[in-house]
């Protein structure tokens, strides 16, 4: 059993923005891919759950960004799972050009029961004979992040549609990235040098929802909030620029 996915593949143009690169939401993207579809090869991705009544949940992301690579540009991408500890863990992922380090990143997972409301424990999920590789990357701690918005700027308003659900019927981890960055021209968005990300999943969202987007000024950076119509915040981030 393969402790650890790696992948070398070009950059579509799909995930990439008018400057020619793949864009935040993009490494997003394609991190995700390779989750969902490493859990599968070791017997505990979307369908195995599925099949015991839970779903993977995730609590929060983190991606460090070196360089952004350009369309069609060859890279590697790697993942694997850290040790878990009780109820949560992290999946650790990593993208190199020509030997060179431009991203590193993690997230952190729980495996959710929707019909008792409760997390499951990982060692009662995983295979028994899984043996996690010792690699550590990005290693600098999450933020910590909250959901108060309430005088914050609201610059961008969107209603959630059939296609930015997950089979979960809620919407999807990447489509929280991809509403923020929306909220921005394509001009501001080419003088933004982004150093890093984190993002906190608060409150789900769902189908026909109507989601303002605020944001607030931050050290280096600035925080967004995806804040649903109760002022719940479904999402939030730190975006920092180099």
């Amino acid at each position: 059993m393969n402790n650890k996915m790696e992948k070398e593949m070009r950059i579509p143009v799909s995930l990439c923005d008018s400057t020619g690169h793949l864009d935040v939401p993009g490494f997003f993207t394609i991190f995700m891919d390779m989750a969902s579809e490493h859990a599968t090869d070791i017997n505990i991705g979307m369908d195995n759950l599925g099949e015991k009544g839970l779903i993977w949940l995730a609590v929060k992301s983190k991606i460090i960004f070196h360089h952004r690579p350009e369309t069609f540009s060859t890279v590697t991408a790697a993942t694997w799972p850290a040790q878990p500890a009780r109820i949560r863990a992290d999946r650790l992922y990593t993208m190199t050009q020509n030997g060179r380090l431009i991203a590193e990143g993690k997230n952190e997972w729980a495996i959710f029961h929707p019909e008792s409301g409760k997390l499951v424990k990982f060692d009662t999920i995983y295979p028994q004979d899984f043996q996690h590789c010792e690699e550590t990357v990005c290693c600098e701690p999450y933020a910590k992040l909250k959901g108060d918005f309430t005088d914050a700027q609201e610059i961008y308003r969107y209603k959630v549609a059939s296609g930015d659900l997950d089979t979960s019927r809620h919407m999807n981890n990447v489509e929280y990235v991809k509403v923020m960055f929306n909220a921005f021209s394509s001009r501001q968005l080419a003088r933004m040098d982004i150093a890093s990300m984190d993002i906190a999943y608060k409150n789900q969202c769902f189908e026909g929802e109507e989601l303002s987007v605020r944001i607030k000024d931050a050290e280096n950076g600035f925080e967004i909030g995806i804040i649903k119509e109760d002022g719940s915040a479904g999402a939030v981030a730190l975006v920092k620029v180099k």
